[in-house]
C-alpha cells in the first residue's frame, strides 16, 4: 500500500470523525433530548463492548496449537475474573495483553 494513500485515508477518516462529533457538540445546546432517549442512549456502551470483543475472541485465527486456537477465549475468562475481583479497567487490559503475549510464547 502506498504511504501517501494510507495517510490520505487516515486524515479523511479523522476529519470525518471530527466533523460528526463536532457537529453534535455544537448542536447539543439547541437540541432537547427526552429522558427516555437519554435512558436508551445510556445502554449503547454496554451494547458496543461485546461487538468489539466477540470478533476478536471467537473469529481470530489463533497460533497456539495446544489451545485449539482458542487462547483468546481462555484469556477472556481469566481477564473477566481479574475485572470482577479488582474492578479496574486498566489492570484488566494489562492482564489480558500480558496473558495473551505469554500464551503466544508457549
Amino acid at each position: 500500500m502506498d504511504t501517501a494513500y494510507y495517510w490520505q485515508n487516515v486524515m479523511a477518516l479523522a476529519l470525518g470523525t471530527l466533523l460528526i462529533r463536532g457537529s453534535i457538540i455544537a448542536l447539543s445546546a439547541r437540541l432537547k433530548i427526552s429522558d427516555r432517549s437519554k435512558e436508551i442512549f445510556s445502554y449503547i456502551p454496554a451494547a458496543i463492548l461485546p461487538a468489539f470483543i466477540a470478533p476478536a475472541v471467537f473469529f481470530h485465527q489463533g497460533q497456539v496449537e495446544w489451545m485449539w486456537m482458542k487462547e483468546r477465549f481462555v484469556v477472556l475468562i481469566f481477564a473477566t475474573g481479574v475485572c470482577y475481583y479488582f474492578r479496574s479497567t486498566v489492570l484488566t487490559i494489562l492482564f489480558g495483553l500480558l496473558a495473551l503475549y505469554l500464551f503466544s510464547l508457549v
